[in-house]
């Protein structure tokens, strides 16, 4: 059995001071490359990830600049459109219900469902 790899983002290079993570939230993940594979192989993006929910099922992650989230619970994925950074992205995630807009994802690879 292979050893957890627990990963923790550097400071965005963008900022001074990067904002603590936001409470509920977390930037230390177990098994980073495999959670970046499953959102790649869910939305068909290359994904860096960001942040993922604690206790939850969503993940927050970069892809060619810019943000989306990730439930996998419900297989569904947005496009956050308020975001162009992590200070902007801790910012508006730490003010919970309204503080991100969203783009519902277009279904990736339901051409190959019945």
């Amino acid at each position: 059995m292979s050893p957890t790899v627990v990963t923790d983002l550097p400071e965005d290079a963008h900022s001074s001071k990067s904002p603590s993570v936001p409470k509920g939230w977390t930037a230390k993940f177990p098994n980073p490359k495999t959670v970046q594979t499953m959102l790649h192989d869910s939305t068909g993006l290359p994904a860096t990830l960001e942040l993922a929910e604690d206790q939850g099922s969503r993940y927050i992650f970069l892809s060619d600049k810019n943000y989306y989230i990730w439930n996998t619970a419900s297989e569904q994925g947005w496009h956050i459109l308020n975001v162009k950074n992590r200070v902007e992205l801790y910012t508006n995630v730490a003010k919970g219900k309204g503080g991100l807009k969203l783009e519902e994802l277009p279904d990736y690879g339901s051409d190959l469902e019945e």
